[in-house]
């Protein structure tokens, strides 16, 4: 009796959701090269810097041109997607098998825009339910998490500047800000807690309600600001004002003969003209009150 032997059939991989290749919110740019085979298992997102502007789909899609990511952010918060969730993405040679990547608009020396911060927030939250991205920094190939491409060394192509100390740092101020994430200093150092607001945004609030042709900006916060600075302003001339004046009295009364009555018209002498009319006024308001109380003693 001959005993048939029927290999065993091949397990197909499922066809994963539509859902766990593509990101929210992207515009969907595939590449149909520079990418490799199948990433079955992520250990977190790595963030790039495009040491450059405007979207880099042009540059990947050049056949001279080895390299991908799987996702773009630009400055304005908008994303790109280029290579579906589940394939691997060329952008950080030996790190490329267990990682997806994310390049961003800018340069080294520049920070993230808070409406990159936001994107890049978002999209963690995404990677983090479907993928299982962990809500913690990753400092090394060999933890999970939010990485940068320098921490992989020579085995990732050897970038130690990439993405730059500023956007290196700004990774806790992304899963801070990721809808239902961590929120506490574990997650935020120390170092992330100043004001990294970029030029763009911070004019953006500084002229908050304001419209062409307005000259000023009533209730706005650079309104109030520079309502602030002009009282300021005003306050401490004034201070000065009669600080200088003091001066000028005391050398009146240093240089004063012993003996000779000293009039009101020899004290107002030498009271320089250039003296801040506010510290003549506190000057004045301050004698009158001198006067009258010793009037009332001398009358009482």
């Amino acid at each position: 009796m001959r005993t048939l032997l029927v290999p065993p059939a091949a397990v197909a991989r499922a066809t994963p959701p539509p859902e766990t290749l593509w990101a929210p919110g992207v515009v969907r740019r595939p590449l149909t090269q520079d990418m490799g085979g199948t990433l079955t298992l992520s250990r977190g997102l790595i963030l790039h810097v495009q040491a450059g502007d405007n979207s880099p789909w042009g540059w990947f899609a050049r056949a001279d041109v080895k390299a991908s990511s799987h996702w773009w952010v630009a400055k304005s918060g908008a994303i790109e997607q280029y290579v579906p969730a589940d394939r691997v993405a060329w952008a950080q040679a030996a790190g490329n098998a267990h990682w997806h990547s994310v390049e961003t608009e800018g340069f080294p020396g520049e920070g993230l825009t808070a409406a990159q911060l936001g994107t890049l927030a978002r999209l963690y939250r995404w990677g983090h339910d479907r993928w299982g991205w962990d809500l913690q920094l990753a400092e090394s190939p060999g933890v999970t998490g939010l990485g940068w491409h320098g921490m992989g060394g020579t085995a990732w192509g050897s970038h130690p500047g990439c993405p730059g100390e500023i956007r290196k740092a700004q990774r806790a101020d992304i899963l801070a800000d990721v809808p239902g994430g961590p929120t506490t200093s574990a997650s935020r150092p120390a170092a992330a807690e100043e004001d990294d607001m970029d030029e763009a945004t911070l004019r953006k609030v500084l002229n908050e309600g304001t419209g062409p042709g307005q000259t000023t900006w009533p209730g706005t916060s650079r309104e109030t600001l520079r309502t602030a600075q002009e009282t300021f302003n005003h306050a401490k001339a004034s201070a000065d004002g009669v600080a200088a004046l003091g001066r000028q009295l005391a050398q009146v009364l240093a240089q004063h003969p012993a003996g000779e009555p000293l009039t009101a018209e020899r004290l107002l002498a030498a009271i320089r003209t250039e003296t801040d009319p506010v510290a003549l006024a506190a000057f004045a308001e301050a004698a009158g009150g001198r006067l009258r109380a010793i009037y009332a003693t001398r009358t009482s």
